[in-house]
């Protein structure tokens, strides 16, 4: 964690003149012109951020936000700022504008007159608004990583045959600095624009088991890793065994499911890693098999214990001949080589009954249960749907 650490220090120890949120966060701005930082003969002139639109498009999307044209400049637009608006500025320009545009088009921060000399002389510096907007974007991430903020809650991944409980999914939650609810996927999209997917994946994993552990219970969990995250860092995988080991777990009990989030090239590395996963007695279970992953991406090269089939696949599939034939051919390759077989996205009772009838081995999906703060227990064969209707009865 110690890039997290510096990234927290620098959090702390910024001295420009505004305040990320209620709680007093310092915002992180990398790069920004000194004029905000050091005192200027010019201090009277008011702040203006210049903005250099890539299209029209994005020039009249910054008119809509209140910025001019600049007379003498046509193709730049300018918005007079308080010291301390800047950071709500960049934040609300992350909110309307497009990312590909936010690459694309530059800005500067000036006191100086608008003149074309001293507009050519600025932009000579100008840097990418994503350069500023993603950091103000994402700060609060930063801080929910340095502040352990993370919880879980667990979906029940049921038998189909019989609609007992083989296990849940650990789902990461949180909430952001203006107390909205984040799922996973915007946790996964805020640590790979942070550049901390590694420190993101590397919490989630001790915070879940040590939540697991608190349980007491003797349940099959799967837990999401980022593949690329664990290659760049193997030794956190092995700290993670030793945890299980010391929280009196068993690995057995934990399926790592590998979540495929970003172009992941084969490699020998984390085949090896892979293996060794598995030699130390946990699972491994591939997520979104036929959507982010390919068929032939893991299993020309080792044998996940469990796939789980993506919702693309399975919603809808009672009444799609396509989708039929694929979940068939994937069941029985799957089966013919020990490989158990997960649904997910089950919803309708008809989706439900056909992967029942099909043999898939487990379901998940809201059809079935909902993630819970706290897992669910069904002791004996149960219905498992919520709803009117039950694919048991």
């Amino acid at each position: 964690m110690q890039r997290l650490h510096q990234v927290s220090k620098g959090l702390k120890t910024m001295t420009f003149p505004w305040k990320l949120n209620r709680d007093g966060a310092k915002m992180l701005l990398p790069d920004l012109p000194r004029i905000l930082t050091e005192p200027f003969a010019s201090q009277q002139e008011a702040l203006k951020l210049v903005i250099y639109p890539d299209t029209p498009t994005t020039n009249h999307a910054f008119l809509q936000l209140g910025f001019q044209a600049i007379p003498e400049a046509e193709q730049l637009l300018y918005l007079e700022v308080t010291d301390g608006l800047v950071t709500p500025v960049f934040l609300q320009i992350s909110q309307v504008i497009p990312e590909i545009s936010l690459l694309s088009s530059r800005f500067s921060l000036t006191r100086s007159p608008l003149t074309p000399q001293t507009l050519l002389l600025e932009f000579l510096k100008a840097q990418p608004l994503s350069q500023v907007t993603q950091p103000a974007k994402f700060s609060w991430f930063v801080q929910l990583l340095t502040q352990q903020q993370l919880f879980f809650v667990y979906q029940p991944i049921f038998h189909l045959a019989t609609g007992e409980i083989f296990g849940h999914e650990c789902l990461a939650r949180a909430f952001d600095d203006q107390g909205h609810h984040c799922n996973g996927q915007q946790l996964i999209n805020a640590a790979l624009s942070t550049n901390l997917a590694y420190e993101f994946d590397s919490l989630a994993r001790t915070t879940c088991l040590e939540s697991i552990a608190h349980l007491q219970t003797s349940q099959v969990f799967f837990i999401n890793i980022l593949p690329n995250a664990i290659l760049c860092h193997p030794q956190s995988l092995a700290n993670n065994y030793q945890q299980v080991l010391d929280l009196g777990l068993q690995p057995s009990q934990i399926v790592f499911e590998l979540t495929e989030v970003e172009i992941l090239t084969r490699s020998p590395e984390l085949l090896c890693l892979i293996h060794q996963i598995q030699e130390r007695g946990f699972q491994i279970a591939v997520d979104d098999l036929c959507a982010s992953v390919t068929v032939d991406h893991y299993f020309m090269d080792f044998l996940p214990n469990i796939i789980k089939l993506d919702r693309r696949l399975v919603q809808g599939c009672y009444h799609h001949p396509v989708k039929q034939v694929l979940i068939k051919s994937l069941l029985n390759s799957a089966h013919e080589l020990s490989v158990r077989v997960v649904a997910e996205g089950l919803e309708m009772v008809e989706d439900i009954q056909f992967c029942q009838d099909l043999g898939v081995d487990y379901g998940q999906g809201f059809g079935l249960a909902v993630p819970q703060l706290t897992p669910q227990v069904i002791p004996s064969p149960a219905p498992a749907l919520v709803g009117s209707g039950s694919a048991w009865n």
